[in-house]
């Protein structure tokens, strides 16, 4: 009997022996699965890292310095780049090397094999591992058909058709359409004949390349009343950056103007460079602070002005180069080191007494490095031509906490425009070139104030169609 207990108990005994070795296992299992899912973590977070450290990288090997930005050689400060200029770092919305897993999976697939690599059909599955790929579905487009009913209204006779967001005023081309039709020729730069042949290989259907041109015209013609609103708008902001660059139109010269400030983009093309241009929009005189280059249109037009000290530094940079003398060395020298040390100043928020008593200290320093007796003409060009001929014009940003030292806003803003000149070659009609700035200084509002410039179009778009009763 006792044989028979202790057999039992024994059994027993073996089988929590096992559950026992049974739970260690699942501990060890659930410790592995930690354990791996930490390791992709790192993986994941060093792989991030190894992204951020080659972008830096690429910004240092890059020879391409964008024209308002001061090149590598300056030195402006020893732990801080100048304000106002823009290090080229990751896309706004970027989350570095890999992205967040989609809330919904669309489609899932078993990637499984049914021999291995050499030939062999006696295989096992070992493990597994998941991957999320983004892909481009199916992109058609749909063509709708709108039963357009009209009414007479009994009380004062208006005959009217109904409006449908979608359906727009006229022409082929919806809302949607349209706008993917504007992004690819101005964000692209895309001629009409290719856009044609891209939704052609795209989508399988064919547009003709005037279609698409009456089509963005007629986007042009839509955004014209709240380009007119943006033109007065501007002329009430109190600090306006302003530049300008030549665009070829029918074959003749044109220029390019572009006003920018804090929340707003306006351009307009125009065939003068004059003052004349400038002042339709502004006013004959601007109550506010214009920042720009030496531009000599500019002078004696508005309260105030700051100078671009992006220009400044380049120019002295240019001439040390060429002439290699000692004092443009120094001069060059000299201004970065105030530049460098205006910007370490202004980095610390500091009260508008503080802003006084160092715009006095620095436009002292500034005063005697224009009053020195420079022995090369380089240097005394520059003091000549830009220190005295704008005396007064260089450290107002000091005092005014929203006026910029450089105008590296405004030509981030021209440089968006510059593949459109170089691989369209401009404009050939004054239209064109007109719609153009029409539309373009929407986008680049839309997009300074950190909007999506195709579904602002859109909103717009069917916004329009909406009120197009008739």
């Amino acid at each position: 009997m006792n044989l028979g207990v202790d057999k039992e108990v024994s059994t027993m005994s073996g089988r929590i022996d096992i559950f026992e070795e049974v739970r260690k296992l699942k501990q060890d299992l659930e410790h592995e699965r930690k354990l791996r899912k930490k390791f992709q973590e790192k993986y994941f977070e060093l792989l991030k890292e190894n992204k951020e450290l080659k972008h830096l990288l690429n910004q240092f090997l890059n020879s391409n310095t964008p024209s308002s930005q001061l090149p590598f050689s300056y030195k402006t400060s020893p732990d801080r780049e100048a304000k106002g200029t823009n290090p080229r770092g990751k896309p706004v919305g970027s989350n570095g090397a890999t992205r967040e897993e989609p809330e919904k999976i669309d489609e899932k697939i078993n990637v499984k094999a049914k021999q291995c690599p050499n030939g062999h059909r006696k295989i096992k599955q070992s493990d597994y591992h998941v991957r999320v790929v983004y892909e481009i579905g199916d992109i058609i487009i749909k063509s709708k058909q709108f039963t357009v009913y009209e009414y007479d209204c009994e009380k004062c006779n208006l005959h009217f058709e109904a409006t449908h967001p979608e359906l727009p005023k006229e022409g082929i081309f919806g809302p949607n359409l349209q706008a993917l039709l504007t992004e690819l020729r101005h964000n692209f730069a895309g001629s009409y004949e290719k856009i044609s042949v891209f939704l052609d290989n795209l989508t399988g259907t064919t547009f003709s390349s005037q279609g698409i041109k009456d089509c963005i015209h007629r986007v042009a013609e839509d955004l014209e009343p709240s380009y007119k609103k943006m033109e007065k708008q501007i002329s009430q902001a109190k600090v306006i950056h302003s530049d300008e660059t030549s665009w070829p139109v029918d074959g003749e010269q044109y220029w390019l103007w572009l006003l920018c400030t804090l929340n707003m983009v306006f351009i307009m093309i125009n065939q003068s460079r004059a003052r004349k241009v400038i002042t339709n929009v502004l006013g004959d005189f601007y109550d506010g602070v214009i920042i720009s280059d030496c531009l000599k249109v500019y002078n004696n037009f508005a309260s105030a002005f700051q100078r671009c000290w992006s220009h400044l530094l380049r120019k002295t940079h240019f001439e040390k180069e060429k002439a290699q003398k000692k004092d443009i060395v120094k001069l060059h020298e000299q201004l970065t080191m105030i530049y460098g040390e205006v910007n370490n100043f202004l980095s610390t928020n500091p009260s508008f007494e503080q802003r006084v008593w160092n715009g006095i200290m620095y436009n002292q320093k500034l005063q005697r490095i224009t009053n020195h007796k420079w022995k090369s003409d380089a240097a005394k060009s520059v003091t000549a031509n830009m220190l005295k001929a704008y005396q007064g014009q260089w450290l107002v940003g000091i005092i005014m906490p929203d006026v910029e030292l450089t105008n590296n806003k405004d030509e981030r803003g021209i440089r968006k425009v510059i593949p459109h000149r170089k691989l369209l070659g401009g404009h050939r009609t004054k239209q064109g070139s007109y719609d153009f700035a029409v539309i373009e200084s929407h986008r680049q509002t839309w997009r300074l104030r950190n909007e999506s410039s195709y579904n602002k179009m859109v909103g717009y778009l069917m916004n329009c169609n909406v009120k197009s009763a008739s």
